[in-house]
């Protein structure tokens, strides 16, 4: 009501803007006539005049009429189709960001060329999503010629199997030709070539994994997509509603250990149905405490604590974990319903649309669990590495729009999601009815079974239907799914007879595959012969209509595939018939029963006999989906589908017309100066049949194809068009009418009906009960007899609806979340997008450096400065590069202090005694720091054993609690006469170790006590508990110690008794005090290794400056040592070089004494040093590779010499920039050093910085998902999850750019530049680069030293094992790759100027 006053009083948003569009449809349509006068060179023409307007500052607003006029014209000398009014009007509502809903046939394809054609001329690319491969295949090609013509390229992407993983794509050239269909008139280029095309066609899953696989790459070259200014989303509530209800995820393997599904899916299988509960409802599968007892029997362990089952382990709540999954496989998910097996994978199929869902993944396990189950295969869980749902990221685009046949069931979810509005467009008949003048008017009538259908007539011809619109027959409802099934096989059977198509839509591949079975000749015949004795039973016994079951016919109801012959005899004999259908009476009673005229008994037996082959179109077809649908409409045809096969295709009568044909007729209606744009299909028919056959010339094929095509629609228009069969109502009213409206495209002739029963799952879950009971109250009891009555199909429409509310809450509830999580996505591809294009990241880089400075002094001035020092040379260690070497910070400090005591150039006595006080000063601090880490080792060994102790006792009391029960047990039944077992000794010792963890040991006799309860050896295996225990703590505490002192630390050999602390401490650090002074005496007794070690490197020492490189060599010959080892493969005597004395602690006791700011500055001046003598050194690097690579200055990229240029002056730069790089003069070359160092180094931290957002990004999505789902498992009592949510992201955030900082800093001094970053990469290929890379590398000389050499001590080896681990870590941080650059040299070092 509210909605007629509204339209009456002029309020209603949408009719205005029909009435705005309808306007803008006059003006097109008088300008046909100017452009119908172009030049085929004239029309192309307009597209560069379009563009010249609108970078003058028109806007596409005001080009509107005459881009669609260019593009109704350019289709009409194309493809021979013109644009109807309502296509136009449709093609407007695009471009004004609506949802056009159009209904099946209206030409969606061609309304689209319309806006696309508008936008791309803005030159920044249009998007087109389609459904499917084959449709964005075909629509391409099929537009192209109307593009082509208008100078517009076409780019096609396609999905990863078919591209290279996604690395390549397709354009539209019409030179290619190929058998294939999915090559024809393709040619495959690089990804970014179809993106960089005027116009882009592809599926939603193409597009939006290129985005996030966009935003994982290293290199701003490496991306494929240029914005997302328009898109326009074919079948848009299937992919807007649809498909958005699952994430787009890329992810990749996160564990290989998979054998635990592979259990559990045996342990399910074991389960009696007793010991579970199925809740379709909710999705779920329950255990019962049966269920449970058994589960844990199978596994041998327990899953809960049932005195205090809130109490679980990390362990026990993994195994629940996944014997849910494996519950949810084994119960809910069907093979050939919700996945198929393809090729050994388990494939998704949408729920939805019945499509497979290639590469996509059930999370949290379950796609694992399932795997299991079918015993394929079971690939390990993965870690995600970028998602985003699809509402976020069509909501990126600046301009969306759809079109669909059926929306404005939706209107509410798109426009509060997506701000669209749908926008009804009328079908092209409706609206010429409309008009005045038209020639035609609405009509209504009855058919021979009483029910009202609509038509259009000649108004001087009222009786006589010209075009219609689709009967859609009232719901049957039966009370069994076989009974409903019965009645399916007989509409199709009875249609097949007439020649009529059928479409047949299914939910699913096992239902589609299940009728396709009953059409089989074998139960077929079966159930026509059923039906015939059941007729000639109501006809012996005078029954016109059954209102009660036939008794003698109830055992018969069982599924037809399972009823013999030999069953049917018996009642056949009774009523005196035989099993053939061909005799005599039987064909009375077959076209008494089935209605059939005489001239169609024959067909109808021979049918019967030989069965009905029907095409199956389901997700195991994806790719000939289109295809096959398409042949949907020919005479006799029967396609069963899955309710959304084959959306995109229309379903012409008489079959595929070949829009070649359309085009050829056209041709020659043309050239007989018959204008064939406005005619209908049979219009051109009559057109073209008044044409003499030797005017159709090279046509004539084409011709006679179109003829024979029109006379097989018009066979079957007559028929009554396309039947569709609905096996069952969907959740969503969008997705039954999407079927219905298959049928009566275009004013043709179609109807629809669907079929239902109680145990349909909507009607089961939504509505069963309420239905059985109003069954019952008008006493329908026979379960074959169907039911019309609106007020169900009402009553299944109330329960689609509440349905489809709740599916919408769903996906907004997870559009809510994901709003969080978008948000925080936005900043972090922001900061992507600015490493990648920042000229100068040095502030950058600084401002994290000096962030993680100042928490790092708040965090470790609390405690001991040593740990200080130890975390900045890890995150900076000594650096050697070629013939460069830098200090870490610790051997900088060292050096610094050695020089203010020495000087540079030390007498050699003097400088062995110095550095032997300094060997001596560390080994104290070492031995401090070490003493207090072996009591605090202790300390927490002590409290972490308390509290294991307790656990396990507390769990053996468990297990004395159930053995008290048995025994009692036992003595009952004993007294009651009962045989009982008795208990078993070695069963219950092997329960009690499993319980406490710990291997009990009995003596015979304590056993047979055991199975009495004995108190008194229950009190030994509490003692053995923890005597286990404390030997376990104490063991560990002496190894570890063993491991840290080698030979030099032995053991305590006197025992000390169990849980005696305090001994144990005093005998281990006696024995620790023991260890250091053997350490010291080795160190630096009378034989002392260090003073040793010490006169042999400078053996040949003269009094001369000393290079910080070669101070670092001697700070490593007293920190490294080598002791003798035993190799057990080669059974020699090995040298292994250990760490004797590790200077971080006295550098932690030297910055004891400096104040805050006094330790900032150092610290601070130190990562600057670094970094400005990393940055001389890459431009020495880098111009060294120029000079071998002979690059000269010219053959540079434009930008790069424009800066060396500046650098130099432009008239020294003409001078010789021709030069090889060997003969540039080098007060030039020192000009340029620092450009190319400061060029090389920025690469670096753009890498770095890449690279620790990508991986901390991947982290933290891993950790918010986690999030989501332990706020969904947890109760906030007045709180709202969602609000939880909230603030928890983003306190993770926040840590999460902690985080990446921190990435940065601890990579930013280790990672080595690759040769794509030097600046002979601008001139030659990679392979190049790496070619000459190796070679240099192979053949350059070792260079002589600049300073005295100092000779290594024989004993010693090169580098402390301090600062081998730092480097084993950075190697882990930073992979190895063959194109770093440079490599590790291992020539003598050379002083790095500072």
């Amino acid at each position: 009501m509210f909605k007629k006053i509204k339209e009456a009083l002029g309020l209603d948003p949408i009719q205005n803007k029909l009435k705005t569009y309808t306007e803008m449809v006059k003006q097109i349509n008088e300008l046909e006539p100017s452009f119908e006068a172009l030049s085929n060179d004239e029309l192309s023409a307009k597209t560069d005049e379009f563009r010249e307007r609108l970078s003058s500052g028109e806007t596409l607003d005001d080009i509107l009429p005459e881009a669609f006029a260019t593009v109704r014209e350019a289709s009409k000398r194309t493809l021979g189709q013109r644009h109807y009014d309502v296509q136009l009007i449709g093609g407007i509502a695009l471009h004004d960001r609506n949802i056009a809903e159009m209904k099946t046939g209206e030409g969606k394809t061609l309304v689209a060329t319309l806006p696309v054609y508008l936008n791309a001329l803005a030159g920044k690319g249009v998007h087109v999503i389609t459904v499917n491969d084959y449709l964005a295949r075909r629509d391409a090609r099929w537009m192209a010629p109307i593009y082509n013509l208008l100078g517009m390229s076409i780019g096609v992407l396609q999905m990863a199997a078919r591209t290279d993983n996604g690395r390549k794509a397709f354009v539209v050239d019409t030179t290619v030709t190929s058998p294939h269909e999915d090559q024809d008139k393709l040619r495959l280029v690089m990804r970014k070539e179809a993106y960089d095309a005027d116009i882009t066609y592809g599926t939603n899953s193409e597009f939006g994994f290129d985005y996030l696989r966009d935003n994982m790459t290293m290199s701003l070259d490496e991306r494929v997509q240029r914005g997302h200014p328009y898109v326009i989303i074919d079948e848009v509530d299937n992919v807007l509603i649809d498909e958005a209800r699952t994430p787009l995820i890329i992810s990749g393997p996160a564990s290989d250990d998979v054998s635990i599904y592979a259990t559990m899916a045996k342990v399910v299988r074991q389960l009696a149905p007793e010991e579970y509960e199925i809740s379709e409802k909710d999705r779920n599968v329950y255990l019962n405490d049966n269920g449970l007892d058994h589960v844990e029997e199978l596994l041998g362990m327990t899953l809960r604590d049932p005195s205090r089952p809130e109490e679980v382990s990390i362990r026990q709540e993994q195994m629940m974990g996944y014997l849910n999954q494996a519950l949810l496989a084994e119960f809910l998910y069907h093979r050939n319903k919700e996945y198929l097996v393809q090729a050994g994978k388990v494939v998704i199929i949408d729920s939805f649309t019945g499509r497979l869902m290639p590469g996509r993944r059930w999370s949290n396990g379950l796609h694992q669990a399932i795997e299991a189950k079918e015993g394929v295969k079971v690939e390990p869980e993965n870690v995600t590495y970028a998602t985003i749902t699809l509402q976020n990221y069509y909501r990126m685009y600046q301009k969306i729009a759809g079109m669909t046949g059926t929306a404005l069931t939706e209107k509410e979810e798109f426009y509060k999601i997506y701000l669209l509005d749908v926008i009804p467009i009328p079908t092209n008949l409706e609206y010429t009815a409309q008009q005045k003048n038209s020639g035609l008017i609405e009509q209504n009538a009855k058919d021979e079974e009483g029910y009202k259908y609509t038509y259009y007539a000649d108004p001087a011809s009222p009786q006589v239907p010209k075009y219609y619109k689709r009967k859609d027959y009232p719901d049957v409802i039966f009370q069994s799914e076989e009974a409903k099934f019965r009645a399916i096989t007989v509409e199709i059977l009875k249609n097949h007879v007439l020649g009529r198509p059928q479409l047949i839509g299914t939910a699913s591949v096992e239902h589609s595959e299940f009728l396709a079975d009953r059409l089989k000749p074998e139960p077929l015949r079966r159930l026509v012969q059923l039906h015939m004795l059941r007729r000639a039973w109501m006809n012996k016994n005078n029954i016109d209509y059954l209102e009660s079951p036939i008794k003698e016919f109830i055992p018969f109801n069982k599924p037809i595939q399972e009823l013999t012959a030999g069953e049917l005899r018996p009642i056949a004999k009774l009523l005196e018939l035989s099993l053939n259908l061909d005799d005599v009476d039987n064909r009375e009673l077959l076209a008494q029963e089935f209605n059939l005229p005489d001239d169609q008994i024959d067909r109808f037996i021979q049918i019967t006999e030989s069965g009905i082959t029907p095409q199956v179109l389901n997700a195991r077809k994806h790719d000939e989906e289109g295809m096959i649908i398409a042949r949907a409409g020919a005479f006799g045809a029967v396609t069963i589908a899955t309710n959304m096969a084959g959306r995109g295709v229309d379903i012409k009568l008489g079959g595929e017309l070949n829009e070649e044909l359309i085009r050829d007729t056209n041709r020659v209606l043309s050239r007989m100066n018959i204008d064939p744009y406005n005619m209908t299909l049979e219009e051109r028919y009559q057109a073209i049949r008044s044409i003499p056959p030797e005017e159709y010339g090279i046509y004539e094929d084409s011709i006679a194809a179109y003829i024979d095509f029109i006379e097989q629609m018009e066979l079957v228009r007559q028929l009554g068009g396309l039947h569709v069969i609905g096996s069952e109502r969907h959740e969503s009213r969008r997705i039954d009418n999407q079927l219905r409206g298959r049928a009566a495209r275009q004013g043709d002739p179609g109807s629809s009906r669907f079929f239902l029963s109680l145990q349909d799952e909507i009607v089961r879950l939504f509505g069963g009960q309420q239905m059985e009971g109003m069954l019952k109250r008008v006493n329908l009891i026979d379960e074959n007899v169907p039911l019309e009555n609106n007020l169900f199909s009402r009553m299944i429409e109330q329960s689609q609806e509440r349905v489809e509310g709740a599916n919408f809450d769903v996906r907004k509830h997870t559009l809510e979340y994901d709003d969080v999580l978008n948000t925080q996505r936005k900043r972090i591809y922001d900061q992507r997008d600015q490493a990648f294009v920042k000229e100068d990241l040095s502030d950058d880089v600084y401002d994290m450096l000096e962030t993680d400075l100042e928490n790092r002094l708040d965090k470790d001035l609390e405690q001991e400065h040593w740990k200080l020092a130890s975390y900045l040379d890890s995150i900076q260690p000594a650096i050697e590069m070629e013939t460069f070497f830098i200090p870490n910070f610790s051997q900088s400090l060292l050096v610094s202090a050695l020089k203010e005591d020495l000087g540079n150039e030390p007498e050699k006595q003097e400088l062995i005694d110095c550095l032997d006080e300094l060997s001596r000063e560390a080994f104290r601090a070492e031995n401090e720091a070490g003493l207090d880490q072996y009591a605090n080792l202790i300390a927490n060994s002590k409290e972490s054993y308390e509290a294991q102790l307790q656990e396990r006792l507390s769990n053996f009391e468990l297990f004395e609690s159930s053995l008290a029960d048995r025994i009692k047990e036992q003595h009952e039944a004993i007294e009651e006469g009962r045989v009982v077992s008795p208990l078993k000794p070695q069963e219950l010792i092997s329960e009690a170790g499993n319980i406490a963890r710990v291997g009990f040991r009995l003596s015979n006799e304590q056993q047979r006590q055991l199975t009495e309860g004995n108190p008194a050896v229950l009190e030994i295996l509490r003692g053995q508990i923890e005597s286990a225990l404390y030997d376990v703590y104490t063991r560990r505490i002496v190894q570890l110690i063993a491991n840290r002192f080698g030979s030099d630390f032995t053991a305590p050999s006197k025992a000390t008794e169990v849980g005696a602390w305090e001994s144990f401490e005093s005998l281990v650090m006696d024995a620790v005090q023991e260890s250091y002074r053997l350490q010291a005496e080795r160190f630096f007794g009378n034989q002392g290794q260090i003073v040793s070690d010490l006169e042999i490197t400078l053996k040949q020492y003269k009094q001369e400056p000393i290079s910080d490189n070669q101070w670092s060599q001697l700070l490593r010959t007293i920190g490294q040592g080598q002791r003798v080892s035993f190799d057990a493969k080669t059974h020699r005597k090995v040298n292994k070089a250990y760490t004797r004395i590790n200077f971080v602690y006295y550098v932690g006791k030297l910055l004891q004494d400096l104040s805050r700011e006094e330790l900032r500055a150092k610290i601070w001046d130190h990562f600057q040093q670094t970094l400005e003598g990393l940055r001389e050194i890459f431009g020495e690097i880098d111009w060294a590779r120029l000079r071998s690579f002979n690059v000269p200055l010219e053959q540079l990229k434009p930008e790069t010499q424009e800066v060396m240029s500046e650098l130099i002056g432009a008239d020294q730069f003409e001078a010789n920039k021709n030069l090889p790089p060997a003969e540039i003069d080098s007060v030039i070359v020192d000009q340029l050093k620092p450009f190319l160092g400061w060029r090389i180094q920025n690469e670096v931290f753009r890498s770095v910085i890449l690279r620790s957002i990508t991986s901390q990004w991947v982290d933290y999505l891993t950790q918010i998902e986690g999030l989501r789902v332990s706020i969904s498992m947890e109760s906030y009592a007045q709180r709202n999850p969602l609000v939880v949510y909230k603030t928890r992201a983003a306190e993770m955030f926040s840590q999460l750019l902690n985080d990446i900082r921190r990435s940065v800093v601890e990579r930013i001094f280790i990672t080595q530049p690759q040769i794509s970053m030097l600046t002979a990469a601008e001139r030659m290929s990679l392979t190049e680069l790496r070619q000459l890379e190796d070679s240099i590398r192979s053949e350059e000389p070792v260079p002589e030293q600049e300073v005295a050499e100092l000779n290594e001590p024989e004993e010693s080896s090169q580098e402390p094992a301090e600062q081998q681990q730092r480097k084993g870590k950075s190697e882990k941080q930073v992979p190895a790759d063959a194109d770093a650059v440079p490599g590790k040299s291992r020539r003598k070092k050379k002083k790095m100027k500072r």
